[in-house]
């Protein structure tokens, strides 16, 4: 029997032994997690203007929004600045992040190790810092006024984020929800079980402001109708390649959404964002991709993750 304790062990000394320069703490007042700091070499060349963006994330999803969001720092130096990441500890058994009730429960606790090493090890050798705590604690307060992001993207977090955390990036706190809340469908935390249930044909992607209630905020945008249907026009019940197809527009749209705050920044607007048009900003070649019928072949591959990364698929 795999023993927790040993796996939460093994991360910190893996990413420990990868860098000795790096600080690892428990964060007082904080009921569970830790703060984890880069060595000072690996901040080094940091940007420090731009506006800066805190990723709230975990798992495939919020590794794809992370990803989006280094690629954009990288290409348009001056942009965006990441400042932090703060992502699920599901192998800490404190942590009250409804790791029976999420994507989680689909993994064991040597896979679910692998998808926050992940995560952790690609942020922290980019200099940023990252925390695995609870949110809604004073501790993470005095971590959130330090970082000080203007703008939040949050995908796949199993924590609910209170109007404290809400009401500090003047720019808005935007999450990315796998699912068609626009009609109702899929909040919560099992967006592709209630596709099987629904004996649904498509969804959609939806990005919507964060409020109190959990996947309720006002919605900015969605993405263009996406197929979940298998070649032979028949339901999959298989909900990681359902998760997989799902997520293929999530990198686009966290782009277009980071590079329209720049733009608004930019301009000297204050403010939230209201809307985004991804019907009209995707052409018809992505639309295509979406719509095309599930490949069970394609399984694990689906995704634009680079070769590395691809192992931390659905």
């Amino acid at each position: 029997m795999t023993n927790v304790a040993d796996l939460e062990n093994d991360l910190l000394a893996r990413l420990t032994a990868e860098n000795p320069g790096r600080r690892i703490t428990r964060v007082a007042g904080s009921r569970w997690g830790k703060l984890f700091l880069p060595a000072l070499e690996e901040t080094a060349g940091r940007p420090d203007r731009g506006l800066r963006v805190l990723c709230i994330g975990s798992w495939t999803l919020g590794l794809l929004a992370f990803e989006t969001l280094v690629s954009l720092e990288t290409l348009k130096p001056g942009g965006i600045n990441i400042v932090g990441l703060v992502t699920d500890d599901p192998l800490d058994v404190d942590a009250k992040i409804s790791v029976n009730k999420r994507f989680w429960r689909y993994y064991q606790e040597p896979e679910r190790e692998k998808y926050e090493w992940g995560i952790l090890h690609r942020a922290l050798s980019l200099g940023i810092p990252c925390y695995t705590g609870d949110v809604k604690s004073g501790a993470f307060r005095e971590i959130l006024t330090t970082w000080g992001p203007e703008a939040i993207v949050v995908a796949a977090f199993g924590q609910v984020i209170d109007e404290a955390i809400i009401d500090f990036p003047g720019y808005g706190i935007y999450n990315v929800h796998p699912s068609d809340l626009l009609h109702r469908h899929g909040a919560g935390p099992q967006p592709w079980e209630d596709l099987v249930e629904r004996n649904a044909s498509s969804t959609r992607v939806t990005l919507h402001r964060v409020s109190p209630t959990i996947d309720d905020g006002d919605i900015v945008g969605q993405s263009p109708e996406i197929n979940v249907r298998l070649p032979d026009g028949s339901v999959s019940n298989d909900v990681r390649m359902l998760g997989e197809k799902a997520l293929v527009p999530v990198g686009p749209m966290v782009r277009e959404l980071a590079l329209a705050l720049v733009d608004k920044k930019a301009s000297g607007l204050k403010g939230p964002l209201d809307s985004l048009d991804f019907e009209r900003i995707f052409g018809p070649d992505f639309k295509s991709r979406l719509m095309e019928p599930l490949d069970p072949v394609k399984r694990g591959h689906i995704l634009p993750l680079s070769e590395d990364e691809e192992q931390y698929t659905v």
